[in-house]
C-alpha cells in the first residue's frame, strides 16, 4: 500500500486519471442509485393509487347494494301491507262491484314478484323472514276470498231481514235458513243443501254465482273466523321478524353510512406491498 503511495506520487499525471475515474465511477453510482430509489417511489406510490381506487370502487359498490337493499325490502312490505288492507276490505265491501277480488289478486302477485326480487340481494336471514312473510300473505288472501264474501253477505243478509220490504225479509230469512241448515248438515248431505243455499243466496242479494258459492263455502267450514284471525296474527308477528332483520342488515341502529363488510377487508392488506431497498 506504501508502494502504490509512492508510485502516485512519482506520477502525478496517473493519480489525476485515476481521481477522474473515481469521480466517473462515483457519479455513475450515485445515478443508479438514485434511479432505483426514485423507481422504488415510484412502484410505491403507483401501489398506493390502486389501493385508494380498489377501495373507493368497493366502498362504492357497498353504498349501491346498501341503497338497493333498502329500496326493494321497503317496496316488499308496502307491497305486503297494501295487500292486508286489500284483503281486508273484503270483509267489508261487495268484491265484484268494486273490483277488488282483482285488486287482490293482483296484490298478491305484487307480493311475490317483491319477494323475487328481495331474494337476490339479501343476506339468508331476510330471505327467510320474507319467505314467511310472502307465504303468510298468500294464505291470508286465500282465506279472505272466501271469508270475505262470506262476511259480507252473512252481514246483508242479516240487515235484509229487518227490511220493511216483506218480501226482500222473506228471501233474506230464507237464504240464512239454508246456510244454517248447511251448517249443520251431515257431510253426506251437503251435495243437494250446497246448491239450494247457493240459489237462496243469490234470490236474496246482488251476488254471483262465484260469490254465492264462497258465501255457502264459508258456511261449511265453521273454522274459517279462527283461521282468519290466526292469519291476521300471524302476518303480524312475521312481518315484525322481517322489519328486525332489515334493520339488522341495513345498521339502522348504528346511524352511520354503510362501511365495508370485514370479510372484504383481505385484499387490502394483499395490495399492500413492502418497499424495496
Amino acid at each position: 500500500m506504501h508502494a502504490f503511495r509512492q508510485y502516485l506520487e512519482h506520477n502525478p499525471e496517473i493519480f489525476a486519471a485515476l481521481v477522474a475515474f473515481i469521480a466517473v465511477v462515483g457519479g455513475l453510482a450515485g445515478s443508479v442509485i438514485g434511479a432505483k430509489i426514485q423507481a422504488n417511489g415510484g412502484r410505491d406510490q403507483a401501489a398506493a393509487a390502486r389501493e385508494a381506487a380498489q377501495i373507493a370502487a368497493e366502498a362504492q359498490r357497498v353504498a349501491a347494494l346498501w341503497t338497493v337493499r333498502q329500496i326493494q325490502v321497503a317496496a316488499f312490505i308496502q307491497s305486503v301491507r297494501e295487500a292486508r288492507r286489500l284483503s281486508e276490505l273484503l270483509y267489508r265491501q261487495n268484491s265484484i262491484e268494486d273490483g277488488l277480488d282483482v285488486q287482490v289478486r293482483e296484490a298478491g302477485q305484487e307480493v311475490a314478484q317483491r319477494r323475487a326480487e328481495v331474494e337476490l340481494i339479501v343476506p339468508l336471514a331476510v330471505v327467510r323472514a320474507a319467505g314467511e312473510v310472502a307465504e303468510t300473505v298468500r294464505a291470508m288472501t286465500n282465506s279472505a276470498q272466501i271469508a270475505g264474501p262470506g262476511t259480507y253477505f252473512e252481514e246483508d243478509l242479516k240487515i235484509q231481514v229487518l227490511s220493511l220490504d216483506r218480501n226482500q225479509s222473506g228471501l233474506a230469512g230464507r237464504a240464512l235458513s239454508a246456510l244454517d241448515a248447511l251448517r249443520s248438515s251431515d257431510s253426506n248431505d251437503r251435495a243437494n243443501e250446497f246448491t239450494d243455499a247457493v240459489d237462496a243466496v243469490r234470490a236474496a242479494t246482488n251476488a254471483t254465482v262465484q260469490q254465492a258459492v264462497a258465501v255457502t263455502s264459508y258456511f261449511i267450514r265453521p273454522d274459517f273466523p279462527s283461521a282468519v284471525a290466526e292469519n291476521r296474527e300471524k302476518l303480524k308477528e312475521k312481518l315484525t321478524i322481517l322489519i328486525d332483520a332489515a334493520r339488522v342488515m341495513l345498521k339502522s341502529e348504528d346511524d352511520v353510512a354503510p362501511t365495508v363488510p370485514p370479510q372484504r377487508h383481505r385484499w387490502r392488506r394483499a395490495a399492500v406491498r413492502q418497499p424495496e431497498l
